[in-house]
This record gives C-alpha cells, structure tokens and sequence, in this order.
C-alpha cells in the first residue's frame, strides 16, 4: 500500500533523525509522485447516510429543526448551544477561559491527570530532562500565572516548547498536561427543568478548580473541539472514536449501550420499547454526548426527557436573531426576527412520523424496561427526545459539506494554484508525506473515503482497507504492530496522559476496533476482519492464495503488538487555516509550529540506546512508571526503534536545513494547506449560514455568590450569502490573526 512507503512521513518526518532520513532517501528511490494522485475532489461524494423510511417524514423540517437544536443557547442548561464550541469554521476560537489543566475525562483515559494548572515540572519516574524547568511550575509558557479564566498569548504555545523546534532532544523550555479546550457550563446540580423556561434551575458550580475569586467560572473540556464541518464523512467521532457508527437512539455507544432504547406507538394508546440499531450514523451517536455532560453544557444529573420536556413549548432559538435569508431557517423565522414561529414540539411532530410521539400517558425508563408512571413519568415525545435531537442534528450536519476550495477547484480542472502553493503541493505528497495519513477526498485517512491506488494496466487495485490494519515495524522492528486504520500516536502528549482509542467505554469495552478484534469476546462493534487484506499476513500464504479462515486461525493476539494507546483520529486538513489551535490538546497554535513538530519527529524524545519500540510515553521517560506505560504494549503505531543521535547542525546551516525542510519549503507547505480551505466557511455563507449567538468568552467576578458573571462575544446572524469580506475569518492558520 504506498500508505507504508518508507520513504514518507510516518518514517522521516515522524520517527527519523537527520541521519538516518538521509539513509532512507539514499536507499529508496523513486520518481516524484503527482502531487494529486491520491487526492480528489470532494464534489462528487456524498456521505452515506441510515435509511430513515418510518422515522423521518419531512426530510427539509428535520434539518431545520437540527439547525435550530445546534444553535440554540436554549438547549444547555445554562446558556450555552452545541454551536457555542463550534462556531468558528465548525470549531472554537476563543482564548478566553480554555485552559484545562489535564484533568481528563475518566470515564474514558487512564488516571495520569492533575488538577493543578501550569508547567510539568515534577512526573512520577520522569528524568528531568523531559520536564519542564522547576520554574514553570504554575506558569503558563509566556511565564504567567496559569489558571482558569485567564486570556491566553502567543507565548504560552506551543504547551511543548523546545529550546530548537526543529530538534526534539533539545532542552526542554517549557512542558505541560494542561489543554486548550472549550469552556462550556458551570455544572451545577439540577435543581428543575421548569417546562418554558429558557434554561435549567440549577445549584451554583463547583468553584474547586474552575473558579475565580471564589465564583465558579465555566468548566473547559479536556480536548481540542474538532470542527463539525465534513464530519458526515467520518465513520466514528470524537478524537477517540467513540461516538459509534450504529446509533441506538440514546446515547454515543451504540450496540455496546446494554439498556438504550427508544418507545414505538402501537395503534393509538400502547407504547412499546424499540432497539434501535442505525448504521452510517456515527453524527447522531455524537450528538447526544454533549448535551448531558456537566463539562460542556449540562447540570448535573439532567436527562435528555428532561431537556425534551422544558424545550417543547419554547419557540427555537427565541433569545436569538434569525436572518431573513437564512438558508434553511429563514422561512419559519418568527416577524419579530428572533427565532422560529413554531415550537419544538410542533417541528418535531411535522418532521417525524406519528408512531414516535402520539401516544398518551407517562412512561419512566428503569433498566431497560418501559414502565407506567402516571405521576413522575415522561411522554412518549420527552422519551424519545434523545433520538430526534441525534437524528435531526445528523442531517443538517450532513448539508455542511465544504467542497469548494482552491484545492478542488484545481483537481476538477476549473482553476488554478499559485506557484507557491503547486510548491507546496509536491512537499505535501513526496518528501513531507503529509498525504500519507492526510489524502483523499477528505485529507484524512480516517474518512470513509478513499480513492483507489494507481496500479499498472490490467492489475487490479488493492482493496481498501478494513477497520483493523497490520503493517510492517520500521527498519529492524521484530514485530509488525496491529491497529486501528486513521488513528494515530503520533507523539504530541505522553500516552499516560490521554489514551486516545485505547480507552474503555462506560462497560469497560476497548474503544479500539483492533483490542475487539484481538479478544473476540469484546467484539460488541460487530467488527469484522479480512485478514487477507492485512499488509504482513497472518500466514505465508501468497496472496491469491490467502484464506481468511486459515488466516484468523493462525493468529495468536497475545503475540501481536498493539498500536492503540495513545492514537487519535486522524482529523481533516480541510479549512485548517480557520481552526486553530491544533492537534487534541490544542497546544499548537499555527499551523507552522504543527509543521516543526512534523519535521523534528514529534515530541518524543531520546534515541536507540535509550528507548525502544515498547515506548509508550510520547515524551521519552516521562509517565514510564504509569501503569499504562508498564504494560509495555508498543502503543507508537509506527516505531521508532531506528532512531539515531541526533547530529548537530553543520557550522552556518540553520536548524530547518538540517531536518530537510528550508524556511521556504515550510512556507509552500503552509500555503499548500490554506488552499484547503472553502470561502463560504471562512465568510459563514450558506450552507455555513447561522443565527446570531452569544459566545461565553470569559468571566468577571460578580461579588456575590454564585457563579461568576459571563463576558459575551457576539456571533452576528447570517444569510445564504454570508459576511461582507471584511469581516470574514483570516484564513492564517494563526488563532491569534482571525
């Protein structure tokens, strides 16, 4: 598969000293690929969607009414829509009040957190030489106080800063577990959910970490939010994938939920419970994840019936402006011109049929059953709110297809690049190898689609691969590493620190495709395997002879060496000029310090005398002595074993020479990936069109008790045809020049 051509990134710019590049460049030569081969317009693909006969029965109604459930502030508890973290090119701009200090999320990572702000400057078995010096402890990377509510600089990033970029054993300026998240709710108890209301009756935050001046301030997330633009195309969500590609109605973990259910009218006055099981359906399963947790937009201890029956009779984003040329919005625009005409609960039965919410009486769900409760029970419609907030965002998800880029232009063959960027094109495919894990019509891997690979006259192509993939350790690797396709270590935080799809759901099940398919007995994904469609077999069968049965038969997985801790999903270079920061942990915050860290290898540190394959901190020693780290299960997907002293730049050749990439080679390819970006995103024209909304960006400290004061920023409402240029986002891939 020329996914695995050594002589690419996952090699030489991931894992490879100046050294040994120069080895590999010597010993595999090739002629300059085409810089388009393997990517392609994204126009002609749409994504694959459920079949939804008998639960959808106005297709255009159910994608209003998703765009109004994404944009609603009314939606959180507290304030706060699905858009209020992904407003800017699907994604979260704001600097205000972003810091998480590496609590992560534990229902989902390993325990390596810490809830104290500021440089890691102290780790369980770590040598110093991989911590930040003892005084950033506290301090953000500008040298500042680090804390909650505070506006980030330019100089706190990137949260791994060397001495030399371009070298990653350089000394160690500054290092920390903190992330650049997304504020979202105070997370407060629920106290009520009074039908009408704009928002939940809740008690006061917790103000133990989240604080400032002794108010609780809003909690931010643990991870990077990813835009929403294009992620119709993917086949699993989140940066762990665990927004399931089955949707059950309920919740994000598909056929792993044991109790999810939705309730089904019978003739006119029963009720029965319904598993629900929709494949390509992965946007919905996202869907419902963030509307229940107390970090992004939720009270705690809040259910979705409890959300469904507080918003029925409220018009749809009623507090906020609609505009009139709103693309789908602007037809149900209430005169007023803020919000809808309707209410929820008329657009939810004008846009599903009959048999998910006509029936009388109050139901309760307990452990899986339905039961009568005339009392403290719910609707049929409140029951089943889960399933029409997932499936009417899926589909006005599924209309926010950028497709209109310099980049496709030029692939259709109706523009042109610049030189620059047709500079950049060739770096990007041949001796960067971003297009490795970055190609397609989707600039990811972890897309569904792909394109086939070019083969010689009358041989047919290799099939694409399925969800689990076996490839080749690099140089002397004694093992091949098996893992989930489009998910990646790439070394940007310690493994300990955020296991990616190598954690656990709810039921203690691997996220990863690859652990269900090593332990059959957790496969509740369904997952099937061709083993013949593996890169190193199972068996020395040839090819064409290869049977799959014969194949599973010889695998023995306590042999097999496991790429899962630490990898995430590999996201879409498209529009990646207006989503800064970047990476999961948002600790880069241009897109040329992404390009120094691809240069320089990552962030993990050491060579072969002091490491080795079965490496699993990200950062050399640091989180060794971590428990996740003692398996010693070899989460770096592609090795990095081979890995040699770092030689010293020759007298008066800079750094970026010495990695193989010059200044100008890093400016073509920063240009190259800014051509990847649709205009109609970057100026909120439709179908990017919104209403307006008002952006939680920061606190002040109210003198009383309670939660501290919001400080607002103001998304202005568009129409089909979006903003005047001059208020369009700077496509700089700079978070700081937008």
């Amino acid at each position: 598969m020329i996914r695995k051509k050594l002589s690419l990134m996952l090699v030489v710019a991931l894992f490879t000293s100046p050294g040994a590049m120069m080895a590999v460049q010597a010993q595999v030569v090739e002629p300059a690929p085409d810089p388009f081969a393997e990517l392609g317009s994204l126009k002609p693909h749409q994504p694959a969607l459920p079949d939804l006969t008998g639960i959808v029965t106005n297709r255009q109604m159910a994608i209003a009414l998703g765009k109004a459930f994404f944009w609603d502030q009314q939606a959180g508890s507290d304030g706060v829509a699905c858009a209020s973290c992904h407003f800017a090119a699907g994604a979260d701009n704001r600097i205000v009040n972003q810091l998480n200090p590496g609590l992560g999320d534990l229902r989902f990572r390993a325990g390596a957190g810490d809830a104290g702000f500021g440089g890691t400057a102290s780790a369980t078995g770590a040598r110093a030489i991989d911590l930040s010096p003892a005084n950033t402890a506290g301090q953000t990377g500008s040298g500042e106080t680090a804390a909650p509510n505070r506006t980030l600089a330019l100089n706190d990033f990137p949260l791994h800063r060397l001495e030399n970029p371009l070298d990653r054993n350089s000394d160690v300026v500054y290092k920390t577990n903190d992330v650049v998240g997304s504020a979202g709710a105070f997370g407060g108890t629920l106290i009520a959910t009074p039908g009408g209301s704009t928002t939940d009756s809740c008690t006061a935050g917790p103000a133990d970490i989240f604080h400032s001046g002794g108010q609780a301030t809003r909690a931010v997330t643990g991870r990077n939010a990813p835009t929403v633009i294009n992620s119709a195309f993917f086949p699993r969500l989140f940066w762990d994938g665990r927004a399931n590609n089955v949707f059950n109605g309920e919740d994000p973990f598909g056929n792993r939920s044991p109790n999810a259910f939705v309730v089904e009218a019978i003739g006119t006055t029963s009720v029965v419970p319904r598993r629900l099981a929709l494949p390509d359906a992965a946007l919905a399963s996202q869907a419902v994840g963030p509307p229940l947790s107390a970090i992004e937009s939720s009270c705690v201890g809040r259910a979705f019936a409890q959300m469904g029956r507080r918003l029925a009779t409220v018009r749809p984003l009623q507090t906020q402006n609609v505009h009139a040329q709103d693309s789908s919005l602007g037809i149900h625009r209430h005169t007023t011109g803020k919000g809808l005409r309707q209410t929820y609960s008329t657009l939810i039965r004008q846009s599903f049929y009959s048999r998910w919410w006509r029936a009388p009486g109050k139901f309760r769900r307990v452990n899986g059953a339905l039961v009568a409760d005339s009392t403290g029970g719910y609707t049929q419609q409140e029951l089943n709110f889960s399933m029409f907030w997932g499936i009417a965002i899926m589909l006005y998800e599924q209309t926010l297809k950028s497709d209109d880029t310099p980049l496709d232009r030029h692939l259709e063959g109706v523009g042109t690049l610049t030189a620059q960027e047709m500079r950049g094109a060739a770096i990007y495919a041949d001796k960067g190898g971003c297009i490795e894990c970055h190609g397609g019509p989707m600039l990811s891997v972890a897309s569904d689609l792909h394109l086939p690979e070019p083969v010689e006259p009358g041989v047919l192509p290799d099939p694409p691969e399925g969800p689990v993939s076996r490839m080749p350790g690099v140089f002397e690797s004694p093992k091949p590493v098996v893992y989930d396709e489009g998910f990646y270590n790439i070394g940007v935080t310690a493994t300990v620190e955020d296991l990616g799809i190598g954690g656990t759901d709810p039921w203690g099940i691997p996220l990863s495709y690859t652990r269900q398919f090593l332990d059959p007995s957790k496969n509740k994904d369904g997952i099937v395997v061709n083993p013949c469609l593996f890169e190193v077999p199972l068996t020395e069968n040839a090819p064409e002879l290869c049977d799959p049965v014969e194949d599973l038969a010889a695998l023995v997985p306590a042999n097999e060496r496991t790429g899962v801790d630490g990898a995430f999903k590999t996201p879409s270079l498209r529009n990646v000029g207006l989503t800064a920061p970047y990476f999961h942990n948002g600790g880069y915050a241009t897109l040329r310090s992404v390009v120094e860290f691809y240069a320089r290898g990552g962030n993990r540190r050491g060579n072969l005398t002091e490491w080795d394959f079965d490496d699993t901190s990200g950062t050399g020693e640091l989180g060794r002595s971590e428990p996740v780290a003692a398996q010693g299960v070899g989460s770096n997907v592609i090795g990095i074993e081979a890995i040699v002293e770092i030689e010293p730049p020759a007298p008066g050749v800079i750094a970026n020479e010495v990695v193989g990439l010059t200044n100008e080679e890093i400016d073509d390819l920063v240009a190259f990936m800014l051509a990847m970006t649709d205009r109609r995103v970057q100026c909120s024209a439709a179908p990017f069109d919104h209403p307006a909304l008002s952006i939680p960006d920061g606190h002040v400290n109210t003198g009383t008790s309670g939660n501290a004061g919001d400080m607002y920023t103001i998304l202005p409402a568009t129409g089909a045809t979006g903003l005047p240029a001059t208020q369009c986002l700077v496509n700089s891939g700079d978070i700081f020049i937008r």
